[in-house]
């Protein structure tokens, strides 16, 4: 009886492993022309402020605090490509192919006419930083929310591998074959305390082709100090948590000579989730930085 029970749930690992890896590889390859990211528009205020989530987030990460500034702001929330209900191509993840995919919603919904603020949080980050050097006349300011920056693959992982097992595992490339079982990973046992439910349900709708690729092609590759020195002169606000073990503070701090427009603010005690566990506090700062644009 224990031998049947075993092989039972032996085999729904490897069938879910198996469905998980084919989901990824059989996807059909990007068409930017047939395919749009999944993204919703709250207020009808003057500002317009676009949101960028972090890996495995979808654009749920934001809804926290927004209604009550919706008569001040018009906010575009977009799932990233590969993530969210935006479409999971088997396709390179780059950084060109998702600022492609950005660029065509921002167009459709009128965020291209040069005011829009973009605010990133993680990879977000990066991409609103890409954002501004790709499309500098659409982007008025910029809010860079826990910038992660590594120096390659190696540092990375180290940083990962102190956090915790787990998050050691994330970043190495074993994790494309552990991503196949993240239906069975994914719940709510495994849930960490400072993530809601809604937004750890959305983590798991992704594939480990969007994740990994992401992962490696814009978190890892991506130069930052070359994005950095692109845009030098763009009014950007910085934000970070003093005890964020996943994008190292003092490697973020590195970047700060290159801006001549640049404002920084440290949250004591966050993390790397600090707009989760306080978005109050940063739409506090955000609208500070706006309301004294001509003191930055």
């Amino acid at each position: 009886m224990i031998t049947i029970i075993f092989i039972t749930i032996l085999l729904i690992i490897i069938g879910v492993g198996l469905h998980g890896y084919l989901h990824g590889v059989m996807a059909p390859p990007y068409n930017p022309d047939e395919m749009t990211l999944n993204y919703e528009l709250i207020g009808s205020g003057d500002k317009k402020v676009v949101l960028l989530h972090g890996l495995t987030g979808s654009l749920k990460y934001w809804k926290r605090g927004l209604n009550e500034k919706s008569d001040a702001y018009s906010f575009l929330l977009i799932d990233l490509l590969g993530f969210g209900g935006s479409p999971k191509p088997n396709s390179k993840y780059d950084l060109a192919e998702n600022l492609g995919a950005i660029e065509k919603v921002m167009q459709k919904e009128g965020f291209d006419d040069g005011g829009a603020l973009v605010v990133g949080h993680s990879l977000g980050a990066i991409l609103s930083l890409g954002l501004a050097a790709r499309r500098p006349d659409w982007v008025d300011g910029l809010v860079v929310i826990g910038l992660p920056v590594f120096r390659g693959k190696e540092e990375i992982r180290k940083r990962f591998r102190a956090a915790s097992l787990w998050d050691g595992v994330s970043v190495d490339s074993r994790y494309k074959f552990v991503c196949f079982f993240h239906p069975i990973y994914m719940t709510e046992w495994f849930r960490p305390k400072n993530i809601p439910k809604d937004i750890f349900k959305d983590a798991s709708k992704h594939t480990w082709v969007s994740y990994y690729h992401t992962l490696d092609e814009i978190i890892i590759k991506t130069d930052l100090r070359q994005l950095a020195a692109q845009i030098k002169d763009k009014r950007i606000l910085f934000i970070h948590g003093d005890k964020d073990g996943a994008a190292p503070i003092e490697n973020m701090e590195s970047l700060f000579p290159i801006f001549s427009s640049y404002k920084y603010i440290r949250f004591p005690g966050a993390g790397h989730h600090l707009y989760l566990e306080d978005p109050s506090g940063v739409w506090e700062v955000i609208n500070e930085f706006e309301n004294h644009k001509q003191k930055i």
